[in-house]
């Protein structure tokens, strides 16, 4: 190498490490404002919430009950988008929940809340009482509702409405503020042992709880139960940033809670930490819980496509190596590498190292679906796939490829969950576009499977829409009442044509659009299919979901 050569590299590598090092920083800030404004729409969705239910507390009070239900269900005065009011009674009978007419008369006294040990109509009571917000996991997605106490003629009644908040950073400090209740109420013995519970209530997708006292001893952890009675005060992390003292200060603080930023598993990450003191010994810990703002769909595939260039360029023996050490490359934040062959066996998990070697083709969900089944066949069969399914408390998707290589015929993935409504929305409507793709699939069959309340396309307060061409409606969720109905010259409340406005944009390669419905902005996102019918040409569809804005 000549002089002049390495005076370059002298020159352009501390460049490029520079230049690097501001990319990195510009994405973090583009993230975090992101987040930020992620945030106030959740901040103003929550103030709206507690609004609406003060007001229905009210309302229920100075009017009889049949009528205050009655109001709740049918006037419109009270429903804001998605946002509508509920009652149960003590028992746990609902008694109005929006437009969700199914459910009146039915009880929740078997559904379980907090810890998983008591009814949730108790916990809705317990907080109600005081007028509280409470978390909890609602139609296969993780719900955040205030909640009220009413008492009318000698009964204790609920009053609450809730959201669907798509956030890591606000599900984050909302576990956080669960299991500081949970402590509060039940004790630090009852607390640290459900954290310490990888599948317990105290986790959501790569989220999970830790516990310190303040001298730095690990006294809970969710992920690694190894750490529990450990000393990481000197804990540090890739950038030597001292991760457990920081955490101590920020719980140390007057206010005695905060954001603590830092590296973990190659990626950054943000925890949330609050302080609570045992009423007992008056000793304080901390309690805390992280996520990786990064995580995403395409830092996903990118994750994906990365480790089938490695399986390539060493071989499937090495490759599967490396894909299930806890401490290699292919570790990323939450994202880990599953490898499996086509009869289901487990080839390589960075996630669950046990799981290698097994044959998985009948491993379920948490809701009970073959999801391992259905990621091979749907590799094998497209190439590529987004596999959706529910673990760890919540809605997950499993990108997938397939891979033939000299050393044999693979499906290579890893997964992640969507952290924003738009996230979710395009994941569910791609999904869905895929399902009816399947020509094992029939149109009906669809239909059915987006109808079913009970399906992979419900997901709280997202379902999936269906049009033809002319604008008739040939699905709306779980909701059956305007089925063959045409919709295409009804407006909005702002006059805009909806129906007209979602076919034409789904026509033109899909996309977003906005409209105004129940006193609140909607977004939807659409795409269309050419359906292959047993009757002539094909039928046009134009499928989507959206939420409230």
């Amino acid at each position: 190498m000549n002089i002049r050569r390495v005076i370059i590299l002298g020159v352009l590598l501390p460049f490029c490490s520079f230049m690097q090092g501001q990319v990195e920083r510009v994405a973090t800030a583009s993230l975090r404002t992101n987040a930020q404004q992620e945030q106030a729409e959740i901040q103003r969705k929550a103030k709206e919430v507690k609004t609406l239910v003060v007001n229905a507390a009210k309302h229920f009070n100075a009017v009889l009950l049949d009528t205050a239900c009655k109001d709740f269900i049918y006037d419109s005065k009270w429903r804001k988008g998605e946002l509508f009011v509920f009652v149960f009674d003590s028992t746990g009978v609902c008694l109005a929940h929006g437009d969700d007419s199914e459910l009146i008369w039915k009880s929740i006294a078997g559904t379980k809340g907090i810890g998983g040990k008591r009814p949730l109509i108790k916990d809705m009571l317990s907080v109600g009482r005081k007028g509280g917000r409470l978390s909890y996991l609602w139609d296969n997605a993780f719900k955040s509702s205030y909640l009220k106490v009413v008492n009318k003629n000698g009964i204790d009644y609920v009053i609450g409405s809730g959201f669907y908040p798509e956030s890591d950073e606000y599900s984050t400090e909302e576990l956080v503020k669960m299991a500081v209740a949970y402590f509060n109420q039940n004790g630090k013995e009852a607390t640290f042992a459900l954290i310490n519970n990888p599948t317990g209530p105290f986790v959501k997708g790569d989220i999970y709880m830790f516990a310190y006292d303040f001298k730095g001893i690990c006294v809970a952890h969710g992920n690694n139960a190894a750490l529990v009675g450990q000393n990481l005060i000197d804990q540090v992390d890739s950038r030597g940033k001292a991760i457990t003292k920081a955490l101590i200060t920020t719980a140390r603080t007057r206010k005695g809670s905060g954001w603590v930023d830092y590296t973990w598993l190659n990626d950054y990450k943000r925890a949330y930490v609050e302080r609570v003191v045992d009423p007992k010994t008056k000793k304080p810990y901390l309690i805390s819980a992280g996520y990786y703002p990064n995580i995403n769909l395409a830092t996903t595939k990118t994750f994906v496509n990365r480790a089938i260039t490695h399986l390539k360029a060493v071989g499937a023996r090495a490759a599967f190596q490396d894909f299930s050490s806890q401490a290699g490359n292919f570790i990323r934040g939450g994202l880990t590498i599953f490898v499996y062959n086509f009869e289901g066996k487990c080839l390589a998990n960075g996630g669950n190292p046990g799981f290698v070697g097994q044959n998985l083709i009948k491993h379920t969900d948490q809701e009970g679906k073959l999801y391992v089944q259905e990621i091979i066949e749907r590799a094998r069969k497209d190439g590529k796939a987004l596999v959706s399914l529910m673990a760890q408390n919540t809605h997950e998707l499993a990108y997938v490829e397939r891979i033939d290589v000299p050393d044999g015929k693979f499906v290579i993935g890893a997964t992640y969950h969507p952290d924003s409504k738009a996230q979710s929305v395009r994941a569910l409507v791609d999904k869905a576009i895929d399902y009816l793709r399947d020509i094992h699939n029939s149109k009906e069959q669809a239909f059915g499977i987006f109808s079913n309340k009970d399906s992979e396309f419900y997901r709280g307060d997202l379902q999936i829409f269906v049009y033809d061409a002319k604008g008739t409606r040939l699905v709306n969720g779980t909701h059956m009442g305007q089925i063959w109905r045409n919709f295409l010259k009804t407006p909005d409340e702002a006059g805009k044509p909806i129906v007209a406005d979602i076919i034409a944009t789904g026509v033109n390669g899909g996309g977003w659009l906005e409209y105004v419905v129940r006193n609140a902005r909607r977004r939807v996102y659409v795409k269309s299919i050419e359906k292959p019918t047993a009757f002539g040409s094909p039928q046009l569809l134009v499928v989507g979901s959206g939420y409230f804005l």
